[in-house]
């Protein structure tokens, strides 16, 4: 081979490597190990006057006592959250709710109905490092995921969303 040919097949190797790109090395959307806190807040017509409210100011309790922190991890970060609720499931490219209330649930029981509009439930995450999440997709067509800032989320759910027990939804992340 000539220094040419050489030179050739050097450079076409340099440029196929340092184009391609494994799955694995890439940093996943929200990365295992770093910690997430959840706040719940609701809005409606009906309940709060169309003003957001903390979800504690509902069930008239102490700021801040409903919310709950984890470390993202392989399991369930926040099982039965708000009260016997949601499962709430994070992994690196996707984030679950598993409603895993009951129809006679005390908290919940009389209230399971498709969420009327100008209804919102929404789930703000912070985590304690900037998440790599720069769009997601939901497979429930009433739930939506908004981007704050490099470390905080929210999940919305709204208007026409089936609130009911064994409801489940999962959005899926991208960066």
């Amino acid at each position: 081979m000539t220094v040419k040919t050489n030179s050739l097949i050097l450079l076409l190797s340099i440029l196929i490597l340092g184009t391609t790109s494994c799955k694995k090395d890439e940093i996943p959307p929200i990365e295992l190990g770093v910690s997430a806190k959840v706040n719940n807040t609701f809005q409606s017509d009906a309940f709060t006057n169309g003003v957001e409210l903390a979800i504690e100011d509902l069930f008239m309790t102490a700021p801040d006592a409903l919310s709950a922190t984890a470390s993202v991890s392989e399991g369930v970060e926040f099982p039965a959250y708000l009260l016997g609720l949601y499962d709430i499931n994070i992994s690196e490219e996707s984030i679950s709710f598993d409603c895993v209330a009951d129809t006679n649930d005390p908290n919940y029981g009389s209230l399971f109905r498709v969420l009327e509009p100008n209804t919102f439930d929404r789930y703000y995450f912070v985590f304690d490092s900037p998440h790599n999440i720069t769009s997601s997709e939901s497979d429930n067509n009433s739930v939506s995921l908004n981007i704050i800032s490099e470390t905080e989320i929210v999940v919305v759910i709204g208007e026409g969303y089936d609130f009911n027990p064994d409801i489940n939804f999962t959005i899926q992340l991208s960066n």
